[in-house]
């Protein structure tokens, strides 16, 4: 998967993505800006779901809506067959009023409150459990009359190559049970009739380039299935294996194929059952990153340069670490252009510095760019995952616009907050 949206093209004014001039964009919506293409949405969509009908007819992808998610978006992949994983009572509420089908949706998170339970199973929403706490919850609100469908999130104990912030299959990861929970736990589900059992998640961790590890985890998920049959007799009909297919951010990046990755973990989970003699459970898969993170890209414009002689030289934007947090949170790193001069490295080395009152506002240490000039925009690539999600109000800062571009049309999918949406909770009168 390239770092770069499918419809990135260069015009006689520069970059044009959507058949736009990036250049007439900021014009119109303003800068920073964030910018997702929908036919790299789309596409990305089908790379899950055209291997899946080809190798595994009974499965569902459900978009990970923690890595960008807004009505606009969940209405899209809605419309391309997709489901939604949600992790918070926010995400949750936003995708019921969008036009995704309840029964589609797969709440997952450590804490989930009461209200946020009892929104869910209010709406036929499938709840992924991730501690007893949780379940002795929810039996509490199956005595309001409320049914439940629920999977059990386990730990495969598999850790992958990531960074360690984001790993989340590894034993003492604060996410889900372990196998020595599993037998209880079972029993404890299968005396509840108005809990139903659907089956288990595992999610080994974000950003992997390596796909042993998810073959791995079939034939440790199915061990699972099977401890929790000979505990309670539940069936496993569902197995969950979560997303974490990394993307290119640079050139250095090498992440897999996705349809050669589906194909092989289909075939996987076809032969370990085969082994088994058990029938083929509906197979769920949850991406995040790998559907939206290429798509999208973020415009800054060049406010000030300012060059220590012999040490570096900054280019200062108008955004920085408040709409893209990731470079000081994980170190992250991205591709960049400028608007007008699209692929030219040049031979200059610039760091790329935001507007924010920290030393460690920097989105990059060392990039090689043109003569860079104030006025001129920065693009940079892979933002669609992760940013506006992780976005802040720091420094009273507000948060960019995102657009949808298609056809030489463009869609605000979120507007430019205003100076006044930052203080419309601030309590004027109160001192």
């Amino acid at each position: 998967m390239k770092h770069t949206p499918n419809s990135l093209s260069t015009g006689n004014n520069g970059l044009q993505i959507g058949g736009i001039d990036i250049a007439d964009l900021v014009s119109q919506y303003g800068s920073p800006l964030y910018v997702m293409d929908d036919a790299t949405l789309r596409g990305n969509c089908r790379l899950y779901t055209e291997p899946l009908k080809e190798h595994y007819p009974n499965s569902q992808v459900l978009y990970a809506g923690k890595a960008n998610l807004n009505l606009p978006l969940i209405n899209i992949m809605h419309s391309e067959g997709m489901g939604l994983d949600v992790v918070s009572g926010g995400e949750l509420y936003t995708a019921l009023k969008s036009k995704m089908d309840p029964t589609h949706i797969y709440f997952h998170g450590n804490n989930k409150s009461v209200e946020e339970l009892r929104l869910a199973l209010k709406n036929g929403v499938n709840i992924v459990l991730d501690n007893e706490q949780e379940l002795d919850n929810i039996i509490s609100l199956t005595q309001e009359g409320l049914d439940a469908k629920v999977m059990i999130r386990l730990k495969p104990e598999i850790e992958a190559h990531t960074h360690e912030y984001i790993k989340t299959g590894q034993i003492d990861s604060k996410f889900g049970f372990d196998k020595r929970e599993l037998g209880a736990l079972s029993i404890k589900i299968a005396d509840q009739d108005k809990v139903q059992y659907l089956g288990i998640h595992s999610h080994i961790g974000s950003q992997i380039f390596d796909t042993e590890p998810f073959l791995d985890s079939v034939d440790i998920m199915l061990g699972y299935a099977d401890t929790i049959r000979e505990a309670s007799g539940l069936e496993t009909s569902q197995l969950n294996l979560g997303g974490g297919i990394g993307i290119q951010y640079t050139e250095a990046d090498n992440p897999p194929e996705i349809p050669a990755y589906m194909a092989a973990v289909c075939n996987k989970v076809k032969e370990a059952c085969k082994q088994r003699g058990i029938a083929e459970p509906k197979l769920l898969f949850e991406p995040g990153r790998s559907i939206v993170g290429n798509a999208g890209i973020t415009v800054y414009t060049v406010g000030t340069i300012k060059e220590i002689e012999g040490v570096k030289t900054y280019i200062f934007v108008d955004g920085g670490m408040a709409d893209n947090p990731r470079p000081m949170m994980y170190q992250a790193e991205y591709t960049y252009d400028l608007a007008h001069q699209p692929g030219v490295k040049g031979d200059k080395e610039y760091a790329i510095a935001g507007k924010f009152c920290e030393s460690g506002d920097v989105l990059t240490h060392k990039v090689n760019l043109p003569e860079v000039n104030v006025g001129d925009l920065l693009v940079v690539y892979g933002t669609g995952a992760y940013n506006y999600v992780m976005a802040s109000n720091y420094n009273r800062a507000v948060r960019p616009a995102m657009v949808l571009v298609a056809g030489g049309q463009a869609k605000e999918l979120i507007k430019r907050e205003t100076l006044d949406d930052l203080m419309q909770y601030d309590q004027k009168d109160s001192v």
